[in-house]
């Protein structure tokens, strides 16, 4: 089995954090992991310089390279219009796709 790892990088402004983490914990995530992609997941806030603003990374863990297609073919562009939708540009995002091989 080969684990596949969506990871999602964010950068916050700095005045929506408190806001962002409650909704991130209470919807975002909920909803990624409802989709019946991913496994299990595991959301970090990177250590950044006090001069940068936060960052934080979600890993989304599939069993194999199908579910992840799934997720990006049946629910990604659903999921990132809410959080285009509720956060804009005060959070920036990019994604990448990960194999897992140790």
């Amino acid at each position: 089995m080969n684990m596949q790892v969506c990871n999602i990088s964010f950068q916050l402004n700095p005045a929506i954090q408190p806001a962002w983490l409650i909704w991130m914990k209470t919807n975002f995530i909920s909803d990624l992991m409802a989709t019946g992609c991913f496994i299990d997941h595991k959301f970090y806030q990177l250590e950044v310089p006090e001069d940068q603003n936060p960052t934080f990374t979600l890993q989304l863990y599939a069993v194999d390279k199908t579910q992840l297609s799934k997720y990006h073919t049946q629910f990604a562009d659903t999921l990132i219009l809410q959080l285009n939708n509720k956060w804009g540009e005060q959070c920036l995002y990019f994604s990448t796709n990960m194999q897992i091989v140790n």
